[in-house]
């Protein structure tokens, strides 16, 4: 099969000429073609896909009159739901005005920035692969996936603005004459098809399935016939691409999963009347199969222990839409082992589970809206777990079944424990797996925590989205970024594993395992213990006990934690809008709006709050705008007569909202309160913990 290099040296007579003409529904094309008559032809063709029936696709706006596009009840269907903030509708009809009335490129994910390009396209986006690679974040990439053609289309369909079309118009033959795709590798493993105007195979994929989703919408059969007929043919020429990759071998990246599994199956399932695609289906269908087995461990756990890439970036952006498509076009794709592995990780994003809007920060990237995930599971697999949480967060169910309150699994990464799923409820949420391996968005996040009380989130990773979109690469903000230093869990002896520096350059770090030791969970609470030795001079374990009415104690030691006399940090990172006051000593009230928490610790340390300034102005432009860090300095003591020792901090984060007094005995609290993180009798414990009345019996 010869395989075309150059998109603009594409004739139109080779896509008739690719076309299956014996197809049911392509006789008139057929006829005209071989008469010819190639504009009859074509708008023949047009017609054909303005009226066809099979397959599916995940909407079909085609017929009128003219309807409205829903894209908040699922927007991952959509490209422009990438840093999805908000309702994707208002974002899509922000975004198209901004294109159709000033040539302004608003990059996905709201407050990601606006790019001009000229008024009459004069300041087109570049990018070389080659020669920019030191830059802070490839624009280009995203714009060459065709989210400006989603824009478009729901902004038409909401208004029926016919300047819209003829906006479209515009944009369509500024972006075809000035990005088009000119094949330089093709080799069957290829990550880039094109280093100038970088074009990689990943993002070519994805503009593959913005042009296909134009074919479900008006745009196509109410603008001029022949650019319409453009769509087809660059939906042919970068299809047939993906043929290149019949024989490639495997290679276990996500990149690897959308290119060599996923594209070629959607194009496979959704376009039959070209037979050279396929084969891609079978092909395609087997590389998925094997990525998911693979990628997701049999607790449903991910390879990138990464919240934003597992939910958002896998199965959102990719596996969802491979899996939906083959079901409502009845088409066969994953096996038992892999729907068993997939539908395990959906339960997992049930149960861990934050009462705010967003998946708590842990791994590259923002966490990503819940309830957008949440809904892949009920379309994809009909999740009841997906079903009855999306429900409690909207009022409509008052109880959940299908999705405990505690989940623990090293193997899928995360300890999580709630007192519901209620929008005001205790959380809090530890990073801990084994068996990471090398994957390109883990951080260095063993035990690091997060801590959400009465519904508001106390300690969290802040940063971690504008680090993801900002940082350049050999940084000292990259290496930051991946590295110890902004999470929340222990610095032993004041310091990381290795310094910022080993993280700033290129992707990857090899995780080190943080196995759960011991768990308890009971109606009052519960207990969860884990550790690393990835200091390898010493260990580090962190236990929390959690009571569902009262919050949590963080016990950290540090065996042969005495080696050298220097203090280890127990590090804090707040919310932003979390504010600090000092009670003596010991303790800090910690206030996010309303919410008000205790934050006290059993033994002298050395206290510093502060905000880290390297942020700006690269990262953060304003310092006000920097969030607050508490550090908790503590050392042991060297007993010569030992040869191990361990040293050990326990803080306890407590929720005293509506029941905080001045009077609060902050001494006779932390008696009773400290020993429970000690104790050899857990689940007692945690039945005393649950008792303690704050404020009403421990007074001065």
């Amino acid at each position: 099969m010869q395989i075309p290099i150059d998109e603009r040296a594409i004739a139109d007579s080779q896509v008739f000429q690719a076309l299956d003409l014996n197809h049911p529904g392509l006789e008139q094309v057929k006829s005209h073609f071989e008469k010819g008559d190639l504009a009859r032809a074509k708008r023949c063709l047009l017609q054909y896909f303005e009226t066809r029936n099979q397959p599916h696709y995940f909407f079909d706006y085609r017929s009128l009159p003219l309807t409205p596009i829903e894209t908040d009840e699922n927007p991952y269907v959509f490209q422009s739901s990438l840093g999805l903030t908000g309702s994707l509708k208002e974002f899509c009809l922000y975004a198209g005005e901004k294109m159709a009335e000033d040539h302004i490129y608003v990059i996905p994910g709201k407050g990601r920035g606006e790019i001009p390009l000229g008024k009459d396209f004069e300041t087109p986006l570049h990018f070389s692969f080659l020669k920019d690679k030191g830059k802070r974040f490839n624009n280009l990439n995203l714009f060459v996936r065709g989210t400006v053609f989603e824009y478009l289309y729901v902004l038409y369909h909401e208004t029926g603005n016919r300047d819209v079309l003829s906006a479209f118009e515009d944009f369509l033959r500024f972006f075809l004459n000035t990005y088009p795709l000119v094949i330089c590798n093709t080799d069957p493993d290829a990550a880039r098809f094109q280093f100038e105007d970088d074009r990689d195979v990943m993002s070519a994929g994805f503009l593959t399935l913005s042009y296909t989703g134009l074919l479900y919408t008006r745009i196509p059969y109410e603008i001029d016939p022949d650019l319409a007929f453009e769509i087809i043919k660059r939906i042919w020429f970068i299809g047939i691409q993906y043929r290149r990759f019949d024989k490639d071998s495997y290679r276990p990246y996500n990149h690897h999963m959308w290119e060599r599994g996923l594209v070629p199956f959607m194009l496979g399932t959704m376009f039959p009347e070209f037979p050279d695609f396929a084969p891609m289906k079978d092909i395609g269908a087997k590389v998925i199969c094997q990525h998911v087995k693979d990628d997701f461990n049999e607790a449903g756990g991910y390879n990138e222990h990464s919240i934003a890439y597992w939910s958002g970036a896998a199965l959102g952006e990719m596996l969802y839409r491979g899996i939906y498509l083959a079901r409502v076009n009845h088409e066969a794709l994953l096996d038992a082992e892999s729907e068993k592995r997939l539908t395990a990780s959906f339960q997992i994003l049930a149960q861990i589970a934050p009462p705010q809007e967003r998946y708590p920060s842990l791994g590259d990237n923002q966490g990503p809206e819940i309830s957008p995930i949440l809904m892949l599971g009920v379309k994809a697999f009909h999740h009841p777990a997906c079903r009855e949480v999306l429900d409690i967060r909207a009022g409509r169910l008052q109880t959940v079944q299908a999705a405990p309150l505690d989940y623990c699994s090293d193997q899928a990464g995360f300890v999580c424990g709630k007192s519901g799923y209620s929008p005001d409820a205790n959380y809090f949420l530890m990073s801990a797996k084994n068996n990471c391996g090398y994957t390109g968005h883990n951080h260095m996040d063993m035990l690091s925590l997060f801590i959400t009380l009465h519904g508001a989130s106390i300690v969290e990773e802040p940063d971690s989205g504008l680090l993801y979109h900002k940082v350049r690469l050999g940084s000292p903000h990259r290496g930051y970024m991946y590295n110890m230093t902004s999470h929340n869990t222990i610095l032993a002896f004041g310091n990381p594993i290795a310094p910022d520096a080993m993280y700033a350059d290129s992707w990857g770090v090899y995780r080190p395992d943080s196995p759960v030791s011991a768990f308890i969970s009971r109606p009052e609470g519960m207990f969860v213990e884990a550790f690393h030795q990835a200091y390898t001079f010493c260990r580090h374990n962190r236990s929390v006990l959690f009571s569902r009415k009262n919050g949590l104690i963080v016990r950290d030691s540090i065996d042969r934690g005495n080696r050298f006399p220097a203090d280890h940090i127990q590090r804090w990172h707040l919310a932003k809008n979390v504010t600090v006051k000092e009670l003596g000593e010991r303790a800090l009230l910690l206030s996010a709006g309303k919410v008000q928490v205790l934050c006290i610790w059993n033994r002298s340390v050395s206290l510093r709050i502060w905000k880290n300034t390297i942020l700006c102005p690269e990262i953060i432009p304003d310092p006000n705008n920097l969030s607050t860090v508490i550090d908790l300095s503590f050392r042991g003591e060297k007993d010569e007569t030992l040869d191990y020792e361990s040293t050990a901090l326990s803080t306890a984060f407590l929720d005293v909202t509506g029941r905080w007094t001045e009077s609060l005995d902050l001494g006779e609290l932390e008696r009773r309160l400290f020993p429970l993180a000690e104790s050899s009798d857990i689940e007692k414990a945690i039945r005393d913990f649950d008792r303690i009345a704050i404020t009403n019996n421990i007074v001065k």
